[in-house]
């Protein structure tokens, strides 16, 4: 169960095993089914998680209350509404497993308990928030800079994975084009 999040921490702090130990008693193993809800927009995010196994889709509404897909969620990922933690404002996004999911979490609570186990702790906290922010920077600026076909062909290499676990109206609402348009790009490209 702790195999994953310890070759994760492992890349990118020095912790003891002993260090490990008594922080993971902190964590609990929950499961979501496939189409769970994991956070509700509205609700506060009172959790990290890590995701052991299954994938996870995070949406919002816009201004028209139409369903924006803003992020995938993979395995050996943290994740959180990093705003209900930092600054208890309820989540604007939802949290749905589109696959089974094993999840780690750790309530935000307990966070002062595992940062005093070990310094690397609290490090280790801040480039989780760092590399969760990096995502949604990355996000937006590539909706603004790059078409929804470069994103795909981006998306192809980098979670090529995505195509097979995720169904086509999610993927082309990740890319902002309706499903006909994305079955036309996905003609047109394999065609090159």
């Amino acid at each position: 169960m702790y195999d994953r999040v310890t070759e994760y921490i492992r890349r990118r702090v020095v912790v003891s095993d002993e260090a490990l130990g008594r922080a993971f008693l902190f964590s609990r193993e929950v499961r979501f089914a496939k189409g769970e809800v994991i956070l509700r927009a509205g609700e506060y995010c009172s959790f990290i998680g890590f995701l052991n196994s299954g994938l996870i889709m995070v949406t919002l509404h816009d201004d028209l209350g139409k369903e924006v897909i803003c992020n995938f969620c993979f395995e050996n990922e943290f994740f959180t509404y990093v705003e209900s933690i930092n600054d208890n404002i309820p989540s604007h996004k939802n949290f749905v497993a589109l696959e089974d999911c094993s999840v780690l979490l750790l309530n935000k609570s307990q966070l002062p308990d595992v940062f005093a186990i070990h310094p690397a702790f609290e490090t280790l906290f801040n480039r989780v928030i760092l590399e969760d922010l990096h995502r949604m920077m990355l996000y937006a600026q590539e909706k603004q800079m790059q078409s929804a076909e470069e994103r795909y062909v981006k998306m192809m290499v980098t979670h090529p994975e995505l195509l097979e676990r995720v169904p086509l109206k999610f993927i082309a609402g990740y890319l902002g084009v309706a499903a006909p348009s994305l079955s036309r790009m996905r003609k047109r490209l394999a065609g090159k």
